[in-house]
């Protein structure tokens, strides 16, 4: 009965922990890129508050309605509302994208151990082999040196 060599056997449990680690690496990256869209949404509407602000300070000189400036302060109070709840998203966003990290690193450390093991697996089968055929070719040349002999 023909047995599988130790490294054939672990192969499939090296790929499935490398499919795993690749899975885990899309799904950090795609966190990754949630922290940078909201961070780019967040200097967006700071950006916005600061032009939105400037038209703000003319039209409080200008004096021109008071209903004018209440509309201007109640947007400005939104926005503000806006920039904390986007700084709010970032923050939990950073949060879930290290848990995601550590979650891939964990992965990535786990896949490398075992194709470690599948490597010193076959380097060790490889010189078993070796010494096998050295012996088999040893055996060989003693016999038919005998035969020679007699």
């Amino acid at each position: 009965m023909y047995m599988k060599k130790r490294s054939k056997r672990l192969e499939p449990v090296a790929s499935h922990a490398k499919k795993l680690e690749q899975d885990a690496a899309r799904i950090f990256a795609e966190a990754q890129q949630r922290v940078t869209d909201s961070e780019t949404q967040l200097q967006q509407l700071e950006s916005f508050r600061d032009e939105y602000l400037g038209q703000y300070k003319s039209a409080s000189q200008d004096s021109n309605s008071i209903s004018k400036l209440l509309d201007y302060q109640a947007f400005l109070a939104k926005l503000t509302l806006g920039i904390g709840q986007a700084n709010s998203t970032i923050k939990l966003c950073c949060q879930q994208r290290d848990v995601l990290k550590q979650q891939w690193l964990q992965r990535r450390t786990r896949m490398q151990a075992l194709e470690s093991v599948v490597e010193k697996y076959q380097q060790h089968e490889i010189k078993h082999e070796a010494h096998l055929e050295q012996k088999e070719l040893e055996e060989f040349c003693q016999q038919s040196h005998h035969r020679l002999s007699r």
